[in-house]
């Protein structure tokens, strides 16, 4: 896992290097702190599995990096991460692209949780987000285009919780902290629009979702 910080601020990005080596082991991290410097480094080829960045930087800003990778035709998932909460910056970083918008004021667990999230194919952007436009994050067309769309790791919590397991069972199943399953339930509750583990179940047969998981694993 190869990961690409940006942050104009040392201390900050220090801190974020700290934390982001629990994503996983063997992590590398590389710190550029302007968005200039990301650019060329991307332009001299660096290989790269996430790129993060604040959004306020001198001269050019998070905004402007998007932009710049899009031009550049990077795949590579982007997420802001930034204290701003402001609705109309979310919305500018998913009109650029981006595939996640985080606060810095989340608690570490849940921003390690969003970051994986990511890195596994899906979104992660505000709770007030989780509509149509962020689910299908995807610009491939599909005919399933109101079906919700989870991160992997929330569809294999939801498998199975449809089977009865436990938040302790997934946990051990899965590999993951049950904090990180609670974490993973709530979001589908929030997905989903319920408030229980048997109305999500439900809601997933009714929408099709838990049917679209299991084609998608066949």
């Amino acid at each position: 896992m190869k990961i690409l910080l940006v942050e104009d601020h040392r201390l900050v990005a220090d801190a974020m290097k700290i934390m982001l080596k629990e994503i996983e082991p063997g992590v590398e991290i590389t710190a550029c702190y302007s968005t200039q410097h990301a650019l060329t480094s991307v332009d001299n080829g660096i290989d790269l599995d996430l790129i993060l960045t604040d959004l306020f930087m001198p001269g050019i800003d998070g905004m402007g990096l998007l932009a710049g990778l899009k031009n550049r035709g990077v795949t590579t998932p982007v997420v802001v991460i930034s204290g701003a909460d402001d609705d109309k910056y979310v919305r500018e970083a998913m009109a650029h692209g981006a595939s996640g918008f985080i606060q810095k004021t989340l608690p570490g667990a849940e921003m390690m949780a969003g970051l994986k999230e990511v890195i596994e194919g899906g979104c992660f952007f505000p709770q007030r987000f989780l509509t149509k436009e962020v689910r299908n994050c995807s610009s491939e067309e599909n005919p399933r285009d109101a079906v919700p769309k989870p991160g992997n790791k929330q569809f294999q919590v939801l498998r199975l919780m449809a089977d009865g397991n436990s938040n302790k069972q997934i946990s051990q199943i899965v590999g993951i902290s049950e904090a990180t399953v609670k974490y993973h339930t709530s979001q589908l509750f929030k997905l989903l629009s319920v408030k229980n583990r048997t109305s999500c179940v439900r809601e997933a047969y009714n929408c099709g979702l838990l049917v679209a998981a299991e084609e998608s694993q066949a």
